[in-house]
């Protein structure tokens, strides 16, 4: 085949691939996606170029892991020190690269790589761009239990993405502020932004059943159980919400929360699914919730419990340590062993102490 295209025309095809994917729009990105590879060959590409192609195929898959897990992307490939590249394209691989880390639940590798981003974002000249950095950068933030920080950034992203009237990434950021307010001890907050944004999500069933399960989280942390349940299950009914990670988390939830109301025979089976789902996504955080269940709630062992938390601290997920080790602990009291109680609020303790003094500079 003749090389015909101009690498511009091909680059702007990118370029409306790169926009569906920072507007979520799934099935537009997948069209636009094979155009792309279909006309590849007809061109003479650079290796800048070919780098930017890479970069935002690479965030495609970050994108559509979300619905399949056979498409996970596997680690993104430095690009050649031979490569001339701007100052766009590197803040485009630092963005994506901390995209990734994010995926593989390395939370503190992807606040880094943002870090190194945000200093090249007034290279950005285009508000959706910036808009989906805020939201990410914001995120992670939110899952190193930096509250302020993340909610500061969520606010910035939420407006841009109202003006741009990207929904799904607006009702996004709204799921990420009531859960902060869920944090802060002010759930009733969190729950009125939630119902506001399940209003929103009417028609775009994968948010509607996002905003579901968080409304059953924001139940569960605070001890509403049955409450709780009715949203794991509302959140389940939905195939594009149950068929992927999140549907795997909400079983996850919906079997803690059967358990917690001693409903052992109708959680059974909840969590067996969940189980396999945790696997299956390679959630390390997954993993470890199923192992402290089953040592918690099944097995009646201890032992379990501990390596669940153990796996959790190694990963350094602060929070959902000290969430697990209260519950042990509840548990513990309940059954009457004092001494096992104590231990495990001591472990709470110092976690939730170790997440609120880590700095900012700690994780840049």
């Amino acid at each position: 085949m003749g090389r015909t295209i101009r690498s511009e025309s091909v680059g702007a095809k990118i370029a409306e691939w790169y926009s569906c994917l920072l507007s979520k729009s799934y099935e537009q990105a997948i069209i636009l996606k094979e155009e792309v590879k279909q006309l590849l060959p007809a061109m003479d590409p650079s290796d800048k170029f070919m780098a930017f192609y890479s970069l935002v195929e690479f965030k495609h898959q970050i994108l559509v892991s979300r619905y399949d897990k056979n498409e996970c992307p596997e680690e993104i490939e430095p690009i050649s020190e031979k490569t001339e590249i701007d100052d766009l394209l590197k803040y485009l691989y630092y963005f994506v690269s901390g995209q990734y880390e994010f995926t593989q639940e390395r939370y503190r590798s992807a606040v880094k790589l943002f870090r190194k981003a945000e200093r090249l974002l007034e290279y950005v000249n285009d508000e959706a761009e910036e808009a989906e950095f805020y939201q990410y950068i914001g995120l992670v933030y939110y899952r190193l239990n930096h509250y302020l920080i993340a909610s500061s950034y969520m606010e910035q992203a939420n407006v841009l993405f109202d003006r741009l009237q990207y929904h799904e990434p607006a009702i996004n950021c709204q799921i990420i502020t009531a859960c902060i307010h869920q944090e802060l001890n002010n759930p009733e907050k969190g729950e009125a932004i939630l119902k506001q944004a399940l209003e929103r999500a009417k028609g775009i069933p994968i948010v509607y059943g996002q905003v579901l399960r968080t409304l059953g989280l924001n139940k569960q942390g605070q001890k509403k159980f049955n409450e709780a349940e009715t949203y794991f299950k509302r959140a389940l009914d939905i195939p594009e919400h149950k068929n992927t990670i999140f549907g795997a988390k909400s079983r996850y939830n919906l079997s803690n929360v059967l358990f917690n109301q001693g409903k052992i025979e109708e959680a059974l089976p909840h969590f067996q699914i969940a189980k396999a789902g945790a696997a299956y996504y390679k959630s390390k955080e997954y993993n470890a919730r199923c192992l402290f269940t089953e040592g918690l709630h099944i097995e009646k062992n201890y032992d379990l419990v501990d390596e669940a938390i153990a796996q959790l601290q190694k990963e350094g997920m602060d929070f959902e340590v000290s969430e697990l080790a209260e519950e042990a602990a509840h548990f513990a009291e309940k059954e009457g062993n004092t001494k096992l109680a104590l231990k495990y609020m001591k472990v709470a303790h110092g976690a939730r102490l170790y997440q609120h003094t880590l700095g900012v500079d700690s994780v840049v």
